[in-house]
């Protein structure tokens, strides 16, 4: 349910970006608001958000472009590390599935030698 959540998100997401940093402000976008539906209620439950003043070896962070402010997200149980875990690797294989059609769409004439 919440991976599905994401996933349309990211459909709508410019494909520029990379799908972690769409994780991050969905993440943010959810986190920030009260809760609206089962997916926010889960995801404020199980997720904090914390801002922070360096970048830590958290995997999903957002940084706000206007004050230059790091936030970090953390699971507040073993569930919710295991929900970041799974939105993160999800980002990952979405990166490797559009790096294999950019791969597959290349011709060897593509690219100029010297």
């Amino acid at each position: 349910m919440i991976l599905e959540a994401f996933a349309q998100y990211l459909k709508t997401a410019d494909d520029k970006i990379p799908a972690s940093n769409v994780l991050a402000r969905w993440l943010w976008e959810r986190l920030s608001v009260p809760p609206e539906s089962i997916v926010d209620q889960v995801l404020h439950v199980e997720v904090s958000i914390f801002q922070a003043k360096s970048a830590s070896r958290s995997k999903v962070h957002y940084t706000e472009n206007a004050g230059k402010q790091l936030y970090v997200f953390k699971g507040n149980s073993q569930t919710g590390s295991i929900l970041l875990k799974s939105l993160y690797e999800y980002c990952l294989s979405y990166e490797q599935q559009k790096w294999a059609r950019w791969v597959h769409s290349v011709k060897a004439s593509d690219f100029k030698y010297g």
